[in-house]
């Protein structure tokens, strides 16, 4: 079983490695992204460690409106933002700590929206950050 997790952002606000790097550091995550990952050109799995330990989760950066489809619901929540970042992770909990923190940091570097559709969450970028904070801290 996998796990998708959405962060629209707006093309203009997509960054490289070192700023989202900097970024999960300024939050206090244990996320190391991949020396190596171009953020707008590397698809599927991304290396990772989170606290230490290798991982990774997959990675994809689209066009938002190749998403929202599936979900008009959180169109008017995203906005103008026509970018998505997706995360893809399996059963693995480091995956899904490395991706979450991950997903979080960019969603504050970006003001982006952060949507999980599993469960039909759709945060701003602070909303994210703490339920994250909160969902790690808790395992």
């Amino acid at each position: 079983m996998s796990i998708d997790l959405h962060i629209f952002l707006s093309d203009s606000r997509v960054p490289d490695r070192a700023t989202w790097q900097k970024a999960i550091e300024d939050l206090g995550f244990a996320t190391i992204l991949d020396a190596n990952f171009d953020v707008r050109h590397d698809t599927g799995f991304r290396p990772a460690t989170y606290e230490g330990q290798e991982t990774g989760f997959e990675f994809t950066l689209g066009a938002a409106a190749d998403v929202l489809p599936t979900y008009p619901h959180v169109a008017a929540r995203v906005g103008a933002r026509d970018k998505c970042a997706t995360f893809i992770w399996g059963g693995e909990l480091t995956e899904m700590c490395a991706a979450l923190s991950a997903a979080a940091a960019l969603a504050k570097l970006a003001d982006g929206i952060y949507f999980y559709p599993d469960d039909d969450i759709i945060y701003t970028a602070d909303e994210a950050v703490e339920a994250v904070r909160r969902d790690l801290s808790s395992i």
